[in-house]
């Protein structure tokens, strides 16, 4: 099938449409005619692969990587930056016409500095590679794992720490996940900041050789080692097992940021990308105004609400994950900030309750991708806020979430490219409250 790709999709896909159906092309780019071959027909859109590039964009490039297609974790690497850089701003544009009705400006997209060798954190599969232990990523919508030799957009220091890692384990014969005997490795975890290296290994109920901890604490950047055990009767959705165990070095590793010293223990999580996080909450923290009031939910170990603490006389970050509220006290602590504190919930429920004790004016928001879900767009309604700083990294819940909060009006949008090579974009929007007619 001979096609004309018109726009882009909201994954990196391209567009055309055939007897007035839209087409989704992965593999190919606005303006270009392609050979294609539909692979799924849906009643209201065809899917297709791209099997020739007949008339080319300038926009394409040579793949970089060798498995990409494959992995499916970079789905632009076949585009060059500039092009990379007009499908966020295009699928961040659509979204917001087509869910919020939203025609107004947005600000230029702030490029990413790295556009490789960026991620500073990675969670990789285990798998059994002919006798020995391998080591990979999941292929795209599939629980197949593809081998990996090398990473570009991950951070050259986990790279070299990963490739000694799988030495040392190979070294003592380490095996892969076995559910039958519900031992071996499951997944390989770290973080790297400022050159230090925190490794988490995921695996079944074992113990894990001193001599292996020996091994890995010996690697170059390595400060911090732990086990997680994850049982076979454990949820396979969550990385993590339920026991955390520290076997070696630092319990924490440390992130500075906008003059902020952060701990974050394993499960706590922060932005994939260091540099584009800095330059994201320094935008947070100057569309934030003085305020009675600040709540942040799905706070984190805390970054944001410490870095508005001099906006409010209180402010309040909400977070469901345990470890990273017990990171974000002790950040706060550690920096002698006072009129901030932490609570461990739900988002909705908290925002209630907090609402009831304090004035709150100022909303701060990181959701997940699924964006907000009911109970906290209703607390929003019933509340008495007048600006949201809104930090989203998907256009399409963005945009719906804006569209049920009609009490709100956009007045600023900011993308910001942390991931380079994808689709992804993430964008503060600045929203206020409608005066009343």
């Amino acid at each position: 099938m001979k096609l004309k790709i018109k726009k882009w999709g909201i994954n990196g896909e391209g567009i055309a449409y055939y007897k007035k159906k839209p087409v989704f092309v992965m593999g190919a780019l606005p303006d270009e005619v392609v050979d294609a071959e539909v692979v799924e027909d849906r009643e209201r859109y065809l899917l297709a692969e791209t099997k020739k590039v007949l008339e080319a964009s300038p926009r394409r490039r040579k793949p970089m990587c060798g498995i990409w297609k494959e992995c499916g974790g970079c789905p632009l690497m076949h585009v060059d930056y500039k092009g990379q850089v007009r499908m966020k701003e295009a699928s961040l544009k659509e979204a917001l016409k087509k869910y919020a009705g939203y025609t107004g400006p947005i600000l230029p997209v702030l490029k990413n500095p790295d556009v490789l060798a960026y991620r500073n954190a990675c969670k990789l599969r285990f798998f059994n590679d002919d006798g020995k232990l391998g080591i990979g990523l999941y292929e795209k919508d599939s629980t197949h794992v593809v081998k990996m030799e090398r990473c570009l957009v991950h951070e050259k220091e986990l790279e070299r720490a990963r490739v000694d890692i799988l030495k040392v384990l190979n070294e003592h014969h380490a095996k892969a996940f076995s559910k039958r005997d519900d031992a071996g490795y499951r997944t390989l975890v770290m973080k790297s900041f400022d050159g230090k290296i925190q490794v988490v290994l995921v695996t079944g109920a074992q113990e894990i050789e001193p001599e292996i901890v020996q091994g890995i604490m010996a690697i170059e950047g390595v400060v911090s080692l732990w086990q997680s055990v994850k049982s076979r009767d454990e949820n396979e959705v969550d990385v993590f097992g339920k026991t955390m165990i520290h076997l070696a070095g630092e319990e924490k590793i440390e992130v500075q940021v906008c003059g902020l010293k952060l701990h974050l223990l394993p499960r706590s999580f922060f932005q994939l990308n260091t540099k584009q996080a800095q330059r994201l909450y320094e935008v947070v923290r100057e569309w934030t105004p003085k305020s009675k009031g600040i709540v942040e939910a799905y706070c984190g170990i805390g970054a944001m609400a410490l870095l508005v603490s001099g906006k409010a006389k209180k402010v309040v970050g909400i977070e469901s994950i345990k470890d990273a509220v017990i990171n974000a006290q002790e950040n706060a602590k550690q920096k002698g900030i006072e009129n901030v504190r932490f609570v461990c919930g739900d988002a909705g429920v908290e925002l209630k309750k907090i609402g009831q004790t304090m004035p709150v004016d100022t909303l701060i928001v990181d959701p997940p991708r699924s964006g907000l879900n009911a109970q906290m767009r209703e607390a929003i309604r019933e509340s008495k806020i007048e600006t949201i700083v809104y930090v989203s990294c998907n256009p399409s819940t963005l945009a719906k979430d804006i569209a049920d909060l009609k009490a709100y009006r956009i007045v600023k949008v900011q993308p910001v490219d942390m991931f380079s090579q994808t689709p992804h974009v993430e964008t503060v929007c600045l929203m206020s409250r409608r005066e009343k007619k």
